[in-house]
């Protein structure tokens, strides 16, 4: 062999294994971008995230019983006014968490949406585990509070964590987090088009398809897990055969979702005026739970049953014989209350848990109470009335309620007359309290989330990222003669007048101070302008300021504390950040 053979011949061999990596580099990038963009690609991941889900909700459940199960038989918890301190006691264990991690309150869908509206759908594993396991400890103590805003929170954290271990991009994690919240939203109620509604009615915030497919899947898959486990959710379930439903009921089913409106007015009311109550009082945020964990135990010294999640007394009130009733009409009237109560004093004092099964527990009252007082109604159908026109308002689900009362129930007539109360509740609710509890929770932390996705993308970014960061910096004290010096040596750069620590005091602008004596100070012409950008702002929020000031350009220092320039920002600078925003809000569709 030659040598010129044998060189190409190493040369072939030295470069074969580079050959092979850049072609499997080239295959994972490949497959990466499939996932990220294609709509197969999200289906394929969403199966995955839809039984994690399931698993995840179910897990949780299981967990509530084990926890509880410790408390009875091994600590032996009691009720009365045992229970009481106990649940203070927790109170206090939730109220040192809340301090240790500086957070405000305990994650709920609420802080879903925002992560969907305000982030990019990215959520923190660390906060669904320590979420779930206070509320699992929260139903276990026996807390009058709900276990599916929790149980949507770790789903959703699931399908969020799931994207971002595959670093996808952001519309792609918002999907995902969709998923794993229509995973457990189905897996919880063995209703998969419920939880496909849920999703995009309550989290997303549409139903584009990009979105849609897997959605749907992950739901599918969910429900597929509960029901080879056996998990069924069974408080909805008519046991009897429900009387057939005339025209002229529908008017008192309508007048029942206008009192569930304002039964769930009071009870999200109620929950937020006892936030603001503790704040006007100063009271410490780790102290609030201990609180609402007395307040929650002295009422069930009065009425035992407004603890816990309330399933087998649900399920009582629905099942009963209103000829001949366990539970009469006082007895409900006066449970709801207490139920009411008691649920906005713990969970407008910072204890975990949710909302949804408690507004399901009042509304079954509610509808229990009409069901005696017009016995011409069905008292079956009464109650899931009520339940589905408290719940859906206090959530604002209405399509998922009546999916969930429709394919738990298997019952058309009751989810007609379902249909007609949360129809009236939530048009009520809407127009004069808000879309629901956790919008008018979003609304109280000053976040809007009702707008443009071009304007949540760009409110989403910052100055910094449009920011120049090439101009001229001169001292005050120099004169206009040494200053003119310095500017014509970069005459496409704008001139400003810094002090020694390199904050801003102003600028030079256009060319008059060039014509002024040369032993003139700069700092004596120096021009303010009307429009300062700080680089940690967002870009929506700077668009704003340039549009209504008419600024064709801006300087952005480093926060408006430190006054330090970084640089400076123009008006087509935003503008190609607008049009970047809308093509990529275009591009979730």
């Amino acid at each position: 062999m030659s040598e010129q053979e044998g060189r190409n011949s190493e040369e072939q061999e030295s470069d074969s294994p580079r050959s092979e990596f850049v072609e499997r580099v080239s295959f994972v990038d490949h497959i990466h971008r499939h996932l990220n963009f294609s709509i197969f690609g999200l289906s394929f991941l969403a199966i995955p995230v839809g039984i994690f889900s399931a698993y995840g909700a179910w897990g949780f459940l299981e967990a509530i019983g084990l926890v509880g199960h410790w408390l009875r038989d091994d600590i032996g918890v009691a009720g009365g006014k045992m229970q009481m301190f106990e649940l203070a006691v927790g109170g206090l264990v939730f109220g040192l968490i809340l301090h240790f991690l500086k957070w405000e309150r305990f994650r709920n869908p609420a802080h879903v949406i925002v992560a969907v509206s305000e982030n990019g759908g990215r959520l923190r594993a660390r906060d669904g585990v320590v979420t779930s396991l206070a509320d699992a400890l929260a139903l276990a103590l026996g807390a009058p509070v709900g276990r599916y805003g929790p149980a949507v929170y770790l789903g959703a954290t699931i399908g969020s964590v799931f994207a971002q271990l595959l670093r996808l991009n952001e519309t792609s994690v918002r999907i995902l987090l969709g998923c794993g919240v229509a995973g457990a939203i189905s897996a919880s109620f063995n209703a998969p088009i419920a939880g496909v509604i849920f999703a995009h009615e309550v989290i997303i915030g549409h139903f584009k398809l990009r979105a849609f497919a897997p959605i749907t899947l992950a739901s599918v898959a969910a429900v597929a897990v509960s029901r080879f486990h056996h998990v069924e959710y069974v408080a909805l379930k008519l046991w009897s055969a429900p009387h057939e439903i005339s025209l002229g009921d529908y008017p008192f089913y309508l007048l029942l979702g206008l009192i569930a409106a304002v039964v769930s007015m009071a009870y999200m009311a109620g929950i937020m005026r006892t936030s603001e109550l503790a704040s006007w009082l100063k009271l410490p945020a780790w102290f609030q739970p201990v609180l609402g964990g007395a307040i929650a135990g002295a009422i069930a010294l009065w009425m035992p049953m407004v603890l816990g999640l309330g399933d087998k007394n649900l399920q009582a009130v629905l099942e009963q014989d209103s000829g001949d009733p366990v539970y009469g009409l006082q007895f409900l009237l006066m449970l709801g209350i207490a139920k009411l109560v008691a649920s906005a004093c713990c969970l407008g004092l910072r204890y975990p848990g949710g909302a949804f099964t408690p507004a399901i527990f009042i509304g079954a009252m509610l509808g229990g109470c009409v069901g005696f007082v017009i016995p011409s109604l069905d008292y079956q159908i009464s109650v899931l009335v009520g339940m589905g026109a408290m719940v859906s308002s206090v959530i604002g689900a209405p399509l998922a309620v009546i999916l969930i009362v429709f394919e738990l129930t298997e019952n058309y007539q009751a989810a007609t007359a379902v249909m007609v109360a949360v129809v009236a509740s939530n048009a009520v609710v809407t127009r004069f309290f808000s879309r629901s509890l956790f919008h008018h929770q979003i609304r109280f932390w000053g976040i809007e989330i009702n707008r443009p996705a071009e304007q949540r993308i760009m409110a989403s970014r910052n100055v910094g990222q449009v920011t120049r960061r090439r101009y001229v910096a001169v001292p005050g004290e120099i004169t206009v003669a040494e200053a003119r010096e310095k500017a014509e040596t970069r005459p496409d750069r704008p001139t400003f007048i810094v002090d020694a620590g390199g904050r801003l005091i102003g600028q030079l602008q256009g060319s008059s101070w060039r014509t002024k004596d040369d032993e003139t100070l700069v700092i004596n012409v120096v021009e303010k302008h009307s429009t300062i950008l700080a680089q940690d702002e967002s870009l929506w929020s700077g668009f704003e300021k340039m549009e209504a000031e008419e600024e064709s350009w801006a300087p952005v220092v480093e926060s408006k504390e430190s006054e330090r320039l970084v640089g400076y920002a123009t008006k087509p600078d935003f503008l190609a950040a607008y049009r970047r925003a809308v093509q990529e809000s275009q591009r979730e569709e």
